[in-house]
């Protein structure tokens, strides 16, 4: 096996030399690092991954945490990897479950693996664990939550705006009983949406109604049951808006079942736009959440931290809306 001293003896240069053009720490003449480097191409020498690491107190990789690895989160990932390692850097990933300590768990993996950063999706860690670990000099991004003593970590979509984009095309549309079926409450980005749907209303002076909204659990089964539970109500509403997709793939099952159909009985809005909403049956008009650019703008964000740059990215972005099928115009009845 090739050594550093068989580098040292052909490009006739001191080990610590070719150490230092190898790690990239101290100048050194330009006659001799391309004497280095010439001798490193001959020799076909790979330095040893491990010592690099030592010595320049990083290892190349990046944690990333989410809640799970399917659905929504398939997304991000997919992004973040093909973006990181574009730029030399290997990912290594890891579920919180939903639970703080699963996701405490998760920290505490990674950084006994020494990644380099750590981005993070996660609502179940506290906001000073986390600013905790920005104190301790641990470089971490947040995707999806905002928490203001370390804004400049945070990468967010506006989901108040995606609410109120997403009520406000039903009411457009000339619908006034729009019931919602929002996320769990204790998240920030359902507490966001459904405070998006208020303030459409209130816009448009329709009166928000308790009984016209069901808190589930951002699950296909957990849009079923709210849907279930609004139908049982007796309240007549002309739509529904679903704070998620995979809880409006729900709600469209349940209205099928039930014999309503979707758009000229119950019209029906999501938010993610997932791959599917395009092509469920109607397709489905949603909101567009900006995965890839979150994710690049969370990879420059953990990039421009390694490395000490300026912070110039995104902080706060925006979501769109997609029509498609799922919606009726009640004005042009």
């Amino acid at each position: 096996m090739v050594t550093i001293k068989d580098v040292s003896e052909l490009a006739g240069v001191s080990q610590a030399t070719v150490s230092r053009v190898i790690n990239g720490k101290c100048r050194v003449g330009t006659d001799k690092k391309l004497r280095v480097e010439r001798a490193i191409k001959i020799l076909g020498y790979r330095p040893n991954a491990i010592a690099q690491a030592l010595a320049s107190c990083r290892t190349g990789s990046i944690g990333i945490i989410v809640p799970e690895l399917g659905g929504f989160f398939s997304g991000i990932l997919n992004s973040m990897e093909r973006l990181l390692r574009n730029l030399g850097y290997h990912v290594i990933v890891t579920t919180g479950s939903n639970t703080e300590q699963s996701e405490q768990e998760s920290v505490e993996f990674m950084l006994n693996r020494r990644v380099d950063a750590i981005i993070l999706h996660t609502q179940q860690l506290s906001d000073e664990y986390l600013i905790d670990l920005e104190k301790k000099g641990i470089y971490i991004v947040l995707i999806n939550r905002i928490i203001p003593e370390i804004a400049e970590s945070c990468i967010n979509i506006d989901n108040v705006l995606g609410g109120l984009i997403a009520t406000k095309h039903l009411i457009n549309m000339g619908h006034k009983t729009i019931a919602c079926i929002t996320g769990p409450l204790e998240k920030a980005d359902a507490r966001e949406r459904l405070e998006g749907y208020r303030q459409a209303l209130n816009s448009s002076d329709i009166e928000y109604r308790d009984d016209l909204v069901v808190e589930a659990s951002f699950t296909e089964e957990s849009g079923a049951r709210a849907t279930e539970k609004l139908l049982g109500r007796n309240y007549e509403f002309s739509a529904i808006f679903a704070s998620n997709d995979h809880m409006a793939f729900g709600a469209s099952e349940v209205l099928k079942t039930k014999g309503y159909a979707i758009p000229e009985q119950i019209s029906l809005i999501g938010f993610d736009d997932v791959i599917f909403a395009r092509y469920l049956t109607p397709s489905l008009t949603t909101i567009n959440f900006p995965v890839e650019s979150m994710s690049e703008e969370a990879v420059q964000l953990v990039i421009q931290k390694i490395k000490k740059h300026d912070k110039n990215v995104n902080f706060k972005l925006s979501p769109s809306l997609v029509i498609r099928a799922s919606v009726r115009n009640l004005k042009e009845t």
